[in-house]
């Protein structure tokens, strides 16, 4: 993580190139370095496992077409507010063994900050380059019980059936910084994710789950490959899990 992060930041605010992508999102020439200097890393010290990333897909390395560990990397999570000069952007890690998330990491770098788990062994927060010693253990908070009072965020379409049950919560809309950094340190009770990518959700689900938080994709799991998937204290799981299966269908 950190040269993925002192990578980007040596792109950040500057003009950088940036393309559209077939999906329409973009995609800048600070993406593409990070993403490549983090391939080059696991090539070097893991070349039999496989990668997922966000730019250039699925690199099974002519290995076996399912792989028992599989890194999922996003190198610049947020490059519309990153290449905007805004802070809602950092680099997302995740590793899973046989199809299960062991490793997640999370890097938000004009913070100086980084959240990570692994599974099992609870997660943690840090300054970038900090000592060990001040590694924190991260605990979601379960005080909030009711919905009505809950700070809910989330990251949804243009006319997103959550729009008509917003009021049934405090909604706070999207994050300057990050909305899972933002349940993780207890800013908000709750995160809807409407469509999002594996790669942006595969270390949040991690970090929620060893953070004490509750992971639901409305079908009865917790996959992250899914239309939905929300991150919630403990607290409010169930009222607001029920309220959007009835909501979304």
């Amino acid at each position: 993580m950190d040269l993925s992060d002192k990578l980007a930041l040596r792109y950040f605010q500057q003009d950088v190139p940036s393309q559209e992508k077939a999906d329409g999102s973009p995609v800048s020439e600070a993406d593409l370095a990070v993403e490549k200097a983090m391939l080059e890393v696991l090539a070097a010290e893991r070349p039999r496992d496989s990668v997922l990333s966000e730019e250039s897909g699925a690199d099974e390395r002519g290995k076996l077409s399912v792989a028992p560990r599989r890194w999922i990397l996003d190198p610049i999570d947020g490059t519309v507010p990153f290449l905007a000069g805004r802070r809602a952007w950092g680099t997302h890690v995740a590793l899973e063994v046989d199809g299960e998330l062991r490793i997640g990491v999370v890097s938000r770098p004009t913070e100086g900050k980084r959240w990570w788990a692994r599974h099992c062994s609870g997660a943690y927060a840090s300054t970038a380059d900090s000592p060990l010693s001040t590694v924190r253990r991260v605990r979601i908070p379960a005080t909030v019980t009711a919905l009505r009072r809950a700070r809910v965020g989330g990251f949804l379409f243009p006319g997103s059936p959550v729009e008509a049950i917003r009021d049934r919560m405090c909604w706070v809309g999207e994050s300057p910084v990050s909305l899972v950094a933002d349940l993780l340190e207890g800013r908000v009770d709750a995160v809807i994710d409407e469509g999002g990518h594996v790669w942006d959700r595969a270390p949040a689900a991690l970090l929620v789950q060893e953070a004490g938080g509750h992971v639901d994709d409305l079908r009865g799991g917790r996959r992250i490959d899914q239309p939905w998937l929300v991150y919630t204290a403990h607290g409010i799981a169930r009222e607001l899990t029920g309220l959007l299966k009835n909501t979304v269908g």
